[in-house]
């Protein structure tokens, strides 16, 4: 186990505060300060990453407080949303992004935003509950990873969103693989659930990377403005980020595709399994219906009924009954009602091969 470099004790004047780390001009992290949470902000070499927990209800009055945060940044990183979004104004980016949440075994299926809001010299990021994408950033971090800027680390961040998606779209294609094998080994009821959760799965990845993807593709149309170095950061990040998730958004609808093909197959396999017992109802009750019919005709409660008073009449009927059901199976297959079922048909005759005649001489 790697031991934590940058850990640090809790924070006691900064309220829900999970970690406060210090860039230098190099891109190297180390632990800050209460100090450097008082500049915030301010010009500096570097840039310094809060994150804060929204758990905490200082959190946000604490957040209201620093100065070089504009309000609208602050309610993007304290109010409820409810869908992603990326905001760009006078250098200051702030938005939230759909992310999974990360416990002790890692990634799991629920999701939650991840909020943040960056400057020239800050970012602030802020959760509910611990994100994948963040956890594995600050991961990075500790082990070595050189982020130059804010708008470095906010394309790092969401690269690794992008990552967690791309695992999960592999863990899909492996769960549609399974379905695909009882398909082909004609287990179809087994498959059917497998393939419904799997199918929605896919749907909710789908949406996420698509959203994810328009939004950060709005990163790139930015007003330029001349001789601004970040704006032009910003721009070239956002390319790369949109490249990356266009590449995920086409195997994640690939996978999509593959799943309706396998829904139809499998829609398939299901009518040929109901057809199939179907037919073995209808046959068995055509081979039925005479006997049944004998035994309603002996039935009857009325007089000269045949072998009513002769000695072993019930087998005489019950012979009558066996007759009735050969009677039909034997009218039944010469007209084709009973054919041969699937693995007994008959195998092809061999050609003779003419041998030729001995001639004596």
């Amino acid at each position: 186990m790697i031991p934590d470099r940058l850990v640090t004790a809790p924070y006691p004047h900064i309220p829900g505060c999970q970690w406060l780390l210090r860039f230098n001009g190099e891109g190297e992290a180390e632990a800050g300060t209460a100090e450097d949470f008082e500049t915030l902000g301010a010009p500096r070499e570097g840039f310094l990453w809060l994150h804060m927990d929204l758990t905490d209800v200082r959190t946000r009055p604490l957040l209201a407080r620093i100065k070089a945060l504009p309000e609208e940044a602050c309610e993007s990183l304290c109010d409820p949303v409810d869908h992603q979004h990326l905001e760009y104004s006078e250098g200051m980016l702030n938005g939230a992004l759909l992310d999974h949440e990360r416990d002790l075994s890692g990634p799991t299926s629920r999701t939650d935003y991840v909020r943040f809001a960056s400057g020239a010299s800050f970012f602030i990021s802020a959760r509910r509950l611990p994100m994948d994408s963040v956890e594995q950033t600050r991961i990075a971090v500790d082990r070595g990873a050189r982020i130059a800027s804010p708008i470095d680390l906010f394309e790092y961040l969401t690269d690794a969103l992008i990552d967690g998606l791309a695992r999960k779209a592999a863990e899909l294609g492996a769960a549609f693989d399974r379905v695909e094998d009882r398909i082909i080994d004609q287990r179809g009821r087994l498959a059917r659930p497998a393939l419904s959760a799997a199918r929605r799965e896919a749907v909710r990845l789908a949406r996420q990377i698509s959203g994810l993807s328009t939004t950060v593709a709005r990163l790139e149309n930015i007003e330029e403005e001349e001789g601004e170095q970040r704006d032009d950061d910003l721009r070239a990040a956002a390319a790369r980020l949109v490249q990356h998730a266009g590449a995920l958004n086409q195997d994640v609808m690939s996978l999509q595709e593959r799943a309706r093909l396998l829904q139809d197959e499998l829609n398939d396999l299901l009518s040929l399994e109901t057809n199939d017992r179907l037919y073995v109802l209808t046959l068995t009750t055509m081979l039925l219906l005479p006997a049944t019919f004998v035994t309603g005709f002996f039935g009857m409660n009325t007089k000269d009924l045949p072998f009513l008073e002769t000695d072993n009449g019930t087998l005489y009927a019950t012979i009558l009954c066996l007759l009735a059901s050969a009677t039909a199976l034997f009218l039944m297959r010469r007209w084709g009602l009973a054919g041969v079922p699937e693995g007994d048909e008959p195998r092809p005759r061999r050609e003779r091969q003419d041998r030729p005649a001995d001639r004596s001489f």
